[in-house]
């Protein structure tokens, strides 16, 4: 069996096994643990660098899967949404989309102080540092793995390692801190026990998880339905790298002659191949064929390369790398905790005029997590889905995600701090926080 058939199979195996331990865990259940994380870790103290019953050649295999599943992860995005107009997401979803941004732009600022004044003058850290924070927490783990080929390029590989460590830290936090909050609001705000609640959405998120034996029964079913979202990934994909190609052909086409000073040569493929998948849905909207993908069957093959990937990055993670540079963990992990939940009590507050616990939870989850985390805090703190939260934040996603959390935004910050240094990249980003800052406090007075 060629030996990247077998390394696959054995990522399967681990899911799988990961998935069958969460179910039969009550503490994992009850701290709503993600599968793919478990199996993360179990691929690590089982790899090379700690058990090494995994062989080495496998490992190597897996730490190579990120920056392709990524591409697929974001690919599927915008596959069987229906694309709402600009007006009416703004009209919708304006406080969270204000409130996400100035907590996203705000990381950099933090994180640009934090390396100017602490890590470069104490510890030599990399100027690169400075965009972590909104990598690691705002992105998670698919960003994180997808930069590897920039951060390589950039001449600093270890960027991965420690953004895919501080995404693992972020997601637990996230979690933990997640279900303290929303326990102490309801037991001592709403004077409500949240026990039985809790018990009921841990039956919902197991319930809710994508069945792959229900897909590969409609796989068996209907496999032409299939196949078609299956093409839709590929050809989204397809698109997002000929776009690529162009704009590094173009950028050395017209820069060529005054600068060497470059953008597009070390952007990654996934923001691209997110922009595909707008493309194909729109195209098939235009000529009336948008009923052809599926939401659910794209979902599902966008959740399994998501596990995929997680899974394959924790358990591909240098442990030495992130030992070697503790005090970039340590400081950035402790920051972006803070940061989240401060503007957590100080902002949402005022910039949601109504139902601010449940908007703000919501944000916080996905800003310390990832989208999933998000809804996990929004069916935590609003199981009914009374305050219609979840809405609120399904249509911030959509012109959220394009831009931060993995988007161009997040993919430019590396580029532009390594282009035009950290006192640019400080200044634009203050800026726009500030201006999201106000715009959010303006819309929470109306």
């Amino acid at each position: 069996m060629p030996i990247f058939l077998e390394s696959i199979i054995i990522l399967l195996i681990i899911l799988m096994i990961a998935r069958f331990i969460k179910r039969g865990s009550g503490i994992l259940q009850k701290l709503f643990i993600p599968s793919a994380l478990v199996a993360g870790f179990a691929g690590l103290i089982l790899g090379p660098q700690v058990l090494g019953t995994i062989p080495k050649e496998i490992t190597d295999i897996w730490a190579s899967l990120p920056k392709y599943l990524i591409s697929v992860v974001f690919a599927g995005l915008f596959l069987g949404k229906t694309i709402p107009k600009l007006k009416d997401i703004w009209k919708t979803s304006g406080s969270m989309i204000a409130f996400g941004n100035t907590i996203a732009w705000g990381q950099y600022v933090l994180g640009i102080l934090l390396t100017v004044f602490i890590l470069v003058p104490f510890f030599n850290a990399n100027p690169l540092s400075a965009a972590l924070i909104e990598i690691s927490f705002e992105g998670g783990h698919g960003t994180a793995a997808g930069l590897a080929p920039t951060f390589e390029q950039l001449g600093w590989p270890q960027g991965t390692d420690i953004a895919l460590g501080l995404a693992t830290f972020s997601i637990i936090a996230a979690i933990f801190s997640g279900i303290i909050i929303i326990n102490v609001h309801n037991r001592k705000i709403t004077k409500n026990s949240s026990t039985e609640t809790f018990d009921h959405i841990e039956k919902q998120m197991i319930k809710s998880g994508y069945n792959l034996v229900g897909f590969t029964n409609k796989f068996n079913t209907n496999p032409k339905a299939v196949l078609i979202n299956i093409i839709a990934f590929v050809v989204a994909i397809f698109i997002g790298w000929v776009l690529l190609k162009g704009l590094v052909y173009l950028e050395d086409l017209l820069l060529s002659p005054f600068t060497d000073i470059r953008f597009f040569e070390y952007l990654p493929l996934f923001p691209l191949a997110m922009l595909g998948g707008l493309i194909v849905q729109l195209f098939l909207k235009k000529i009336h064929k948008a009923h052809l993908i599926q939401r659910r069957t794209a979902a599902i093959i966008s959740s399994l390369a998501l596990d995929l990937l997680i899974a394959s990055a924790i358990a591909t993670i240098s442990l030495q790398v992130i030992g070697d540079n503790i005090p970039i963990f340590v400081t950035f992990a402790i920051a972006g905790v803070v940061w989240i939940l401060g503007c957590f009590f100080v902002l949402a507050p005022k910039m949601f005029k109504i139902n601010w616990f449940e908007n703000g939870i919501t944000n916080i989850g996905q800003s310390m997590g990832m989208t999933a985390t998000g809804l996990l805090m929004n069916r935590l703190a609003d199981p009914s889905n009374k305050t219609k939260a979840k809405e609120v934040f399904a249509y911030k996603q959509l012109a959220f995600e394009p831009f931060m959390g993995g988007g161009i935004i997040t993919v430019a910050s590396v580029i532009v701090i390594y282009e035009f240094g950290l006192l640019f990249a400080f200044i634009t980003s203050f800026v726009v926080m500030v201006f999201w800052l106000i715009v959010g406090y303006k819309l929470g007075k109306k």
